[in-house]
């Protein structure tokens, strides 16, 4: 049975990677990052035996160096991801023709359903390694393609937790059934399963087929990947043998405690950013209340002023009705004194007049 291999992989700058790293390196060529100014030229790499642009149905496909800058402007958050890989393993038994095509195929069939764009890289097999590994690197945008040529709203779905594994089982059924159709058309007996092989040879076992299933009881293989291939080769360049073994699973170790280190010190860099924050919202809580201290102190002052202010002026106002009241009084008394001295004359003056004539009273006269 030929090999089978499809996996679905993101390039993330939360990783410390780029497209424009990832597209030169699979592509073997050179291609300088706009936004950062580096240059990745990886044009001295061999195994790369065929590179190819793709772009949805009815739309150009557009030059490796142009589309990867484009989707590196398109993102802004440091952990954005910035593109789309999907590793495919073609099939020994294909002409390079062949394996050409069903790679092109591939690449097309996912620009048409995501609407994205991207680049693939056929590669052979490393001098030393497994001689079956003819591979494809289809390395697509993670956002759609406009008809202007510039790149639009993600592909949310295959970053959903509900729909991202369906959408990856689609992708995986779409090669294994392209994979044998292109086995068939070059007439050979092979084909290839996207079972495990513990899927497999429980199937084999139902069937009742024990040779079958004998031949799926092994291991599986395991892809080593880019970082231990780039290990391999830096160790034969410089023509000495690696530390230690080199395995896919010491790898991952290494990476995951990488990431377990990273996260980590980002934990300890927020609680210090926090700390920091607090200091300064301390400082800026301890202004204010100084600055309300004075400005209480200034108001009871300019509020003192005021009641001394008013108590003067009722004191004044008090001083000026008493003063009114004596005025008052003072009048009143003069104005008696007029009305007394007035009616005193005119009583003097009565008692001064003499007898009073009685000419013509009855009675004896005793004026002789």
């Amino acid at each position: 049975m030929a090999i089978y291999s499809a996996s679905v992989k993101t390039v993330s700058r939360g990783g410390g990677r780029s497209a424009t790293a990832a597209a030169a390196y699979r592509n073997g060529e050179e291609i300088t990052d706009e936004r950062t100014g580096e240059v990745h030229d990886y044009r001295r790499r061999t195994g790369v035996e065929h590179v190819a642009s793709f772009a949805p149905e009815g739309m150009a496909p557009q030059p490796s160096a142009e589309l990867w800058n484009r989707a590196e402007a398109a993102e802004v958050r440091k952990n954005a991801r910035v593109a789309r890989e999907v590793l495919v393993a073609l099939p020994a038994e294909l002409t390079p023709a062949q394996r050409r095509e069903l790679a092109e195929g591939i690449a097309q069939a996912l620009a048409d359903r995501y609407g994205t764009a991207g680049t693939l890289a056929v590669h052979t097999p490393d001098r030393e390694g497994d001689q079956r590994n003819h591979h494809a690197h289809i390395l697509m945008t993670t956002r759609r393609l406009e008809p202007s040529g510039e790149l639009g709203e993600k592909t949310r779905e295959l970053d959903d937790v509900k729909r991202g594994p369906q959408e990856v089982e689609w992708v995986r059924a779409m090669i294994e059934a392209r994979t044998n159709h292109a086995l068939e058309r070059a007439g050979s007996a092979e084909r290839v399963d996207r079972r495990s092989l513990v899927e497999q040879r429980a199937a084999a076992l139902e069937a009742g087929d024990l040779e079958r299933a004998a031949e799926l009881d092994r291991l599986p293989t395991i892809h080593e990947g880019p970082r231990v291939t780039a290990i391999r080769r830096e160790c034969e360049r410089e023509q000495r043998a690696p530390l230690a073994p080199v395995t896919r699973l010491q790898v991952n170790n290494d990476r995951r405690q990488l990431a377990a280190d990273r996260a980590e010190l980002g934990s300890v860099s927020a609680q210090i950013i926090d700390i920091e924050q607090a200091r300064a919202e301390r400082a800026a809580r301890q202004q204010v209340a100084g600055a309300a201290s004075a400005g209480m102190e200034a108001f009871k002052a300019r509020f003192q002023q005021s009641q001394d202010m008013a108590a003067k002026i009722e004191a004044e106002r008090a001083r000026l009705a008493a003063e009114a009241q004596r005025v008052a009084q003072e009048r009143a008394a003069e104005q008696a004194a007029q009305e007394r001295a007035a009616k005193a004359p005119k009583h003097a003056a009565l008692s001064n007049d003499g007898p009073t004539n009685t000419k013509g009273r009855s009675g004896p006269d005793f004026s002789m």
